[in-house]
């Protein structure tokens, strides 16, 4: 559960989605000839069209606040936690899980949210401050399961959905270590209207693993192999192949691509301070933006 001053915090801030941007301000006319059902304010994001802006408001306030209606009711958000084995390495898991607690908290604020782990399930599509209680639980019961790798899973996840037709948003937490290629999970997203953000978590173990005479062992299929100096070189080199290789991939599916290096997980830290380490990163990143 997040601290109180994290919440308070947050409150400050609201979710940067291109998905929740696209359809501000839409017209949703429930018949022929009626206008356009009003539903509530929140303050301008970039992308927002001027014309939906509340000048009224703007010369009471001095603050912008776009005119929402019920189309952006209909936006929703998918938060996709990886709990594969290979997120127990380096402090992953604790991280990525106090940042879907943190997005969560700001979404299911503003808009109808859903968690989805890798491995398989889902929490209830809830909204509102009275449910984050039950979302909180199911991620923090995220605990790690071996089966299929994020890659796969996440392909799943998308496979699952019925058509979203620009109107849901998946928020990807993972370190997409996999042996299998993120193109048709990205086709996957596409096909069912999804837009998409990646926050991939790294260890600083996964980009420098320490030197000597070492075992490496493939935590998500318990193969274990010697690695001296030269391996461990060339270990390094394939991450930052990879990582790239992730990245232009993600970039060309037209989604966002954030790279997050989970604090040391052998640094003691209570859950405050791996909130504000985590709430910090998100703001770097522009994951999350003023109200």
């Amino acid at each position: 559960m997040l601290t109180a001053r994290s919440r308070a915090l947050l409150d400050r801030y609201s979710l940067a989605s291109r998905a929740l941007a696209a359809v501000s301000g839409e017209r949703a006319s429930r018949e022929p000839g009626q206008g356009v059902e009003f539903h509530d304010f929140r303050p301008y994001q970039p992308g927002d069209e001027l014309r939906y802006v509340d000048w009224r408001v703007y010369a009471r306030t001095g603050r912008l606040y776009t005119r929402l209606h019920q189309a952006e009711r209909a936006v929703k958000l998918h938060l996709v936690l990886d709990d594969s084995a290979s997120m127990a390495v380096g402090g992953k898991r604790a991280y990525a899980r106090v940042l879907a607690q943190l997005l969560s908290y700001v979404a299911q604020r503003d808009a109808p949210m859903q968690v989805h782990r890798v491995s398989g399930g889902s929490s209830r599509p809830l909204q509102g401050r009275a449910a984050m209680r039950a979302t909180w639980t199911f991620i923090d019961e995220s605990t790690g399961a071996r089966g299929s790798g994020p890659v796969s899973g996440l392909k799943t996840f998308a496979l699952s959905l019925p058509p979203q037709r620009g109107t849901a948003l998946a928020l990807v937490i993972s370190d997409l270590f996999e042996d299998a290629p993120l193109r048709p999970a990205l086709s996957a997203l596409k096909a069912r209207g999804l837009d998409a953000a990646f926050l991939q978590v790294v260890a600083a173990e996964d980009l420098d693993p320490p030197r000597g005479e070492l075992e490496v062992v493939d935590v998500e299929t318990g193969e274990r192999r010697p690695a001296g100096p030269d391996e461990v070189e060339a270990y390094k080199r394939e991450v930052r192949r990879f990582l790239e290789r992730t990245r232009e991939a993600v970039l060309r599916a037209g989604y966002r691509h954030l790279l997050l290096v989970a604090p040391p997980a052998g640094e003691a830290r209570d859950a405050a301070e791996l909130e504000k380490e985590a709430f910090a990163d998100l703001l770097r990143a522009g994951v999350l933006v003023k109200r």
